[in-house]
């Protein structure tokens, strides 16, 4: 169960897009686990604490997320941050781009991306073809691809928030989990409800969008050409999380 500590300044609207987001990976993913104590509460779950704040202005820094501290054992995530720009917020919300990225965003927090080089599920790192290794993710990406290769392509440009902590754009098009908000739908596959399997969760398949590769004229058509563009996501920090001691 995931649980959203949200700080005074956001708003009912904006807690109503992360409560929703939260409501969508729990019925994804299983977070609950055994009871935890820390600092001075019990946790049976992940606790995600949310801010919106002044940062630098829209089109600089659009915030930080991911996961602060780490269940002793598995090694999931008990504690997380998500923290955006103010300025960044408005105007992802009159693109209509918010609540995916929020959607997206809680991803890195509960260990998309941010936990993979940590479990040894990366390939390649540093190369042009970087791939995640994890079983249940190669095994649906070889239903999606049966000549892709043993593994998932990884994102291989952008910085250290971006490169190898998503899936390859250039073949994934619009799919929530690349490091691009790309189309207008961007549903969330099996593919990346697998990846949370690999990083140690239960999950339910049922609740993953329909997805399938897109070809190269719908990559065009989506305005998919090249290798390197900007994208909001790029601006997003990413932590680094403590092992809580047993």
């Amino acid at each position: 169960m995931i649980t959203l500590a949200f700080s005074d300044e956001v708003s009912t609207s904006r807690r109503e897009v992360f409560e929703r987001a939260a409501t969508r990976w729990d019925g994804l993913i299983n977070t609950g686990f055994d009871p935890i104590r820390f600092e001075g509460s019990v946790l049976t779950g992940v606790r995600i604490d949310v801010s919106i704040t002044e940062i630098d202005g829209a089109d600089g820094v659009l915030g930080q997320a991911g996961p602060t501290v780490l269940r002793p054992g598995p090694e999931l995530p008990l504690i997380g941050i998500m923290e955006f720009d103010s300025a960044d917020v408005v105007s992802l919300e009159s693109r209509g781009s918010f609540a995916d990225v929020i959607l997206h965003e809680m991803a890195h927090v509960l260990g998309f991306g941010t936990l993979w080089t940590r479990k040894n599920l990366i390939t390649g790192t540093g190369t042009m073809d970087p791939r995640f290794i994890g079983s249940a993710a190669s095994r649906e990406f070889a239903a999606l691809d049966p000549d892709g290769g043993r593994a998932v392509p990884l994102a291989n440009t952008g910085g250290a928030g971006t490169r190898e902590g998503h899936w390859r754009e250039l073949i994934f098009g619009n799919e929530l989990l690349t490091g691009f908000l790309s189309g207008a739908d961007r549903p969330l596959s099996r593919l990346s409800v697998a990846s949370f399997e690999d990083i140690g969760y239960e999950v339910d398949y049922s609740g993953a969008d329909a997805f399938s590769l897109p070809s190269f004229r719908e990559l065009a058509l989506t305005g998919i050409t090249e290798a390197v563009r900007n994208c909001d996501l790029c601006r997003m920090g990413r932590t680094e999380p403590i092992v809580l001691q047993e």
